[in-house]
């Protein structure tokens, strides 16, 4: 399994019907034109938003953030909490992320342990920012 940060190519951006995608409510910015993707597995991964409110302190930043999660044919949605992150640009970098919230399928539930590992895969993949990634390396830890 070999993931990569990449800009989303045309084809693939018509493929997958982003456009759609992109029209979602949201509860933040920031919705990403990369994303991190294993081909051969036919796994990717892309942040829809970052969480904000505009009552919270520091400047609405609340830590979640929304993802679309494909995994084999069915495109999912996670809800992540950032915990800790440390590192710096051209340094080690790690996160420490929960898990809110993942809709997997009735039809795949037997498979969740496989789809939470490729999940955590995708992540530590990810980085500390997919293609704008600064990270010498990272590490990843994914609470569920």
């Amino acid at each position: 399994m070999t993931f990569i940060n990449e800009y989303i190519p045309k084809e693939d951006l018509e493929k997958f019907n982003f456009a759609e995608l992109n029209k979602r409510i949201k509860k933040g910015g920031g919705t990403a034109d990369d994303w991190t993707i294993d081909r051969e597995a036919d796994i990717w991964l892309r942040k829809f938003y970052t969480e904000s409110d505009h009552t919270e302190l520091d400047g609405g930043y609340t830590g979640i953030s929304v993802w679309d999660y494909y995994w084999k044919g069915c495109l999912m949605i996670v809800e992540i909490k950032t915990l800790e992150t440390g590192g710096g640009r051209g340094k080690h970098c790690w996160a420490r992320r929960r898990l809110l919230s993942i809709n997997i399928p009735h039809e795949l539930e037997s498979q969740r342990p496989q789809i939470l590992k490729d999940l955590e895969i995708a992540f530590t993949a990810y980085k500390d920012g997919g293609v704008f990634s600064s990270s010498t390396s990272f590490s990843f830890a994914l609470e569920i």
